[in-house]
């Protein structure tokens, strides 16, 4: 949706400005990668339950560092190129191309075909917060009483909002704070993996859900008239952080089953996500000359998306080289392949 942004932002490709895409991007923002930094932060405390410091650091190396260096040489200069194509009318070759990659150095953005960190910034966040998170979990561990985050209300679990609320403004590049992702990213490991907190969300999902709409009512109207300043940023990390709950709650609830569809997407989820976005822009880049309706587009693009992201994962899962390039490791049990997931 964001290559139909309505405020000028650079893309890899760019189409015609929508509004309505920009409305879905304003009202995803505030709480998508917010949750994704909490899963994380879940997903490591099941980790450490069942590992040593060392092999934590390892597993984490593994399969959050190593994608990332590979996603770096192999996927975003790539999405690099298509850009400096798409936006510059570059006309070199896609190997010739990597030398502009590598020493064109602005944003890391990579919208004017240098270097590019793209949707692969979140490993980097990740990797280093998983890493930093480790000491902050050891210590706690020594006070049982401070790990007992389940016996706590839930109006002190909303309260925590708070906190990264407040760190957003700290170690912010480029409009992403590594310090308030660390903050929900501890959220995450030491409250919201917690099985008494998380039966607390699904009693409580439905109250998130009808708070959701009056904050998030509230949070369009002040997007609507441009509003700034302290009641806008009230608004939307309030908004952002109730419908993390919310969805958590309700994913408890509804998602939570035995089934091995759910299970295997749930496992596959940082292979989706490093694949789905290349992807997603070489469907724009081919198709977008030939598909003159925006709406058509976006269907479009997206049933590509999904297709493709789902087939090459599984083609991954069976070439033994590149599946551990990125993440994915072999069981020998059954014979089947495990992604590391967030």
């Amino acid at each position: 949706m964001m290559m139909y942004n309505s405020w000028g932002e650079g893309q890899y490709v760019s189409g015609v400005p929508l509004e309505a895409a920009a409305w879905f991007v304003r009202l995803s923002y505030p709480w998508l990668m917010p949750l994704m930094f909490a899963i994380a932060g879940m997903s490591a405390r099941y980790s450490l339950q069942k590992r040593t410091p060392a092999k934590y650091v390892a597993e984490r190396l593994m399969r959050i560092g190593l994608p990332l260096l590979t996603g770096v040489l192999l996927i975003t200069p790539f999405l690099s190129y298509i850009a400096d194509v798409s936006n510059n009318g570059y006309s070199g070759g896609y190997i010739a191309h990597y030398a502009t990659f590598f020493t064109k150095l602005t944003d890391f953005s990579g919208y004017d075909g240098g270097f590019a960190l793209a949707h692969l910034w979140f490993l980097l966040f990740l990797i280093i917060i998983s890493l930093a998170a480790l000491p902050v979990f050891l210590l706690g561990r020594r006070f049982p009483k401070f790990m007992e985050w389940g016996k706590w209300p839930a109006a002190l679990i909303l309260g925590l909002g708070v906190i990264q609320a407040l760190a957003d403004d700290v170690l912010n590049f480029g409009g992403k704070s590594m310090a308030q992702y660390f903050v929900l990213f501890l959220i995450g490991l030491f409250v919201l993996s917690h099985q008494d907190v998380q039966a607390k969300l699904e009693r409580l999902r439905f109250a998130f859900l009808a708070s959701v709409f009056v904050i998030g009512t509230g949070y369009a109207f002040a997007l609507g008239l441009g509003w700034s300043g302290f009641v806008y940023d009230l608004l939307y990390y309030l908004f952002g952080y109730l419908v993390m709950l919310a969805l958590l709650g309700l994913g408890r609830r509804y998602l939570n089953l035995q089934n091995k569809v759910l299970a295997r997407a749930a496992a596959s989820s940082q292979l989706y996500y490093i694949l789905h976005y290349p992807i997603l822009t070489a469907a724009a880049y081919l198709l977008m000359p030939h598909i003159p309706n925006v709406p058509a587009q976006i269907a479009i693009f997206i049933a590509v998306t999904l297709v493709l992201t789902l087939f090459f994962s599984e083609a991954v899962r069976r070439i033994p080289g590149v599946r551990v390039l990125l993440g994915v490791k072999y069981s020998k049990q059954n014979n089947k392949t495990i992604e590391l997931g967030l």
